[in-house]
């Protein structure tokens, strides 16, 4: 994968290089960048900006899990978090209504100057579904789901507490290990882009 350069505050940072940079709207954060790419399955915005530390986020995993879990609606879901010494990010699920799902990213980034923040955006477009009905009919036949008459047992769950049922779960076809097989999808592009800046 071909990465570009972004200079923020004097930092240089790379994303993929098919990213776009288009014009700021008026509601945008100072000092922000934004950049937008489209695929055949999926529509795709990340803001660029520095902050504060006022503005950070927890800086642990766990303080940043329990955080999320207090603002998620009813049509949202925890995909991925994870924190490092210089870096934290979220990877919340949301449901789109009439259907389509939009993954949402936070990602910050430590300097001894300022925080690089990202919000981004990776909505599902086009024909909805296909990544979960593939996947879910390889781990049907694998005998992975489906279970004492529920065909959806063990499809989906919370990736970090199991006890959780409500809300739009994590479920199989989201596993990192099916990207490669549908790179042009949403879930795919924001861990690609989140790899580009952690690099």
């Amino acid at each position: 994968m071909k990465n570009q350069n972004v200079t923020i505050n004097g930092i240089t940072i790379s994303i993929p290089e098919y990213y776009q940079k288009v014009d700021s709207m008026p509601d945008d954060p100072a000092d922000s960048v934004p950049y937008m790419v489209q695929t055949g399955n999926a529509m795709c915005f990340a803001l660029i900006f520095p902050i504060d530390e006022s503005k950070s986020l927890p800086r642990t995993k766990e303080s940043l899990i329990s955080g999320i879990r207090q603002f998620l609606g009813e049509n949202q879901g925890l995909i991925q978090v994870e924190a490092a010494e210089d870096y934290v990010y979220s990877i919340v699920k949301t449901l789109k209504e009439p259907s389509g799902v939009q993954y949402i990213l936070n990602y910050q980034r430590f300097y001894p100057e300022f925080i690089l923040n990202v919000q981004a955006f990776f909505e599902e477009i086009g024909t909805t579904g296909t990544r979960d009905s593939v996947v879910y009919e390889i781990c049907r036949r694998q005998g992975l789901v489906g279970a004492d008459g529920d065909v959806f047992k063990g499809w989906a769950k919370d990736p970090y507490d199991e006890t959780i049922t409500e809300g739009a779960l994590m479920n199989l076809s989201e596993q990192e290990q099916f990207d490669e097989q549908f790179p042009g999808f949403p879930l795919s592009l924001c861990r690609e882009f989140v790899r580009s800046i952690t690099s």
